[in-house]
């Protein structure tokens, strides 16, 4: 009796044409609204509905984020997101409340991907 083994990255979501080593690509049912995410961890996610240049855009948008975390210029995580520009910049501490960030500066509350300086260079640079 023959049988065909799934390829490994079929088998955790892997996407393989997106994927490199250093940084694999997760492929998710993200919430609404959201098309990719990039961890602390170094993966990245993105929504199962991305497809061809699009998908691709997400990632090279993703892999900045991923960029910028590793230059310890942007951090966050389900409280919090922590962005300082360059070393001259102050660092900014803005609190995630219910699906909006809060700007400490304005008190102005702005969804995630909104108008923020990381959202803003990593459209720049993807």
């Amino acid at each position: 009796m023959a049988f065909k083994l799934k390829d490994f990255s079929a088998l955790v979501g892997i996407d393989k044409e997106t994927s490199t080593y250093d940084t694999p690509v997760f492929v998710k049912d993200l919430e609404d609204g959201v098309l990719g995410e990039a961890n602390n961890d170094g993966t990245i996610y993105i929504d199962k509905s991305l497809e061809g240049e699009h998908k691709q855009k997400v990632v090279n948008h993703e892999k900045k984020h991923r960029e910028q975390m590793l230059q310890n210029k942007l951090y966050y995580d389900d409280n919090i997101v922590t962005w300082k520009k360059d070393t001259k910049s102050p660092t900014r501490v803005y609190v995630r409340d219910q699906g909006d960030i809060v700007n400490p500066v304005t008190g102005k509350r702005d969804i995630e991907g909104g108008n923020f300086e990381w959202e803003k260079e990593a459209d720049r640079l993807s």
